[in-house]
């Protein structure tokens, strides 16, 4: 069985978020937010490495949260950059060059399960590259200003997520295709594109969610509530 080389992005300052501390660090269910998909990839059976992509000043915060936290696997503290792609990039080449597959996933999607990274594993024999993804059921129309304009078929349409699985090699390359874009990519599912890799997608789970304002940390708090 291949091991998988996990790698978490919390570098993110979170300025969406209202508060002084990276969002990554701050508090959910008594426990910083990247603590939540950190063991869950932990506990994961097909995980071999593990590393945390954080701001370069919050290493040490990194480090003193990790050591209260009994994981299975070693974490390694990776210095992020300016951009996410930038940190992801960093996490990637601190990877074992001999694993073959990396899951690259968003400290601030708290609820991921093992069901969710299964069915991304499950990809591996068709793509070297697969994003998590659910289905568009709301209505989605085009805008002008305040205008609306024609609604969108929202059966061709998924909403993507992370974690996202790569071929490691292959992704290497796709990061040399970054800074030659007019915009940063959003994820690096979009650099496999731009060098002509097909994008595979598994199924998520509408709970894993993005915690981006104050309230879906409302929220998430509440969900933790309701499963204690």
């Amino acid at each position: 069985m291949d091991k998988l080389s996990v790698i978490i992005v919390a570098a993110g300052e979170g300025k969406r978020l209202g508060r002084e501390t990276p969002k990554a660090f701050v508090p959910l269910g008594g426990k910083p937010l990247f603590a939540h998909s950190l063991l869950a990839f932990d506990s994961f059976p097909e995980t071999g490495e593990l590393f945390l992509v954080v701001a370069p000043s919050m290493t040490g915060k990194a480090i003193d949260s990790i050591g209260s936290m009994n994981c299975q696997h070693e974490v390694t503290i990776v210095a992020g950059g300016e951009h996410r792609w930038q940190s992801a990039e960093s996490g990637v080449r601190a990877c074992n060059p001999d694993s073959d597959w990396v899951l690259i996933h968003d400290a601030a999607r708290p609820f991921i399960t093992h069901e969710i990274i299964a069915a991304l594993v499950e990809k591996k024999p068709a793509f070297r590259c697969v994003i998590t993804a659910i289905p568009e059921n709301d209505t989605i129309r085009r805008i002008d200003g305040d205008l609306c304009l024609e609604t969108v078929d929202r059966s061709s349409l998924i909403r993507v997520g992370t974690p996202q699985l790569f071929h490691q090699q292959t992704l290497l390359k796709a990061f040399n295709r970054a800074p030659t874009l007019a915009n940063p990519p959003t994820d690096e599912a979009m650099l496999m594109e731009h060098i002509g890799i097909p994008v595979g997608y598994a199924p998520g789970d509408p709970l894993n969610f993005k915690i981006t304002t104050e309230k879906d940390l409302f929220l998430a708090e509440a969900l933790i509530a309701q499963k204690k």
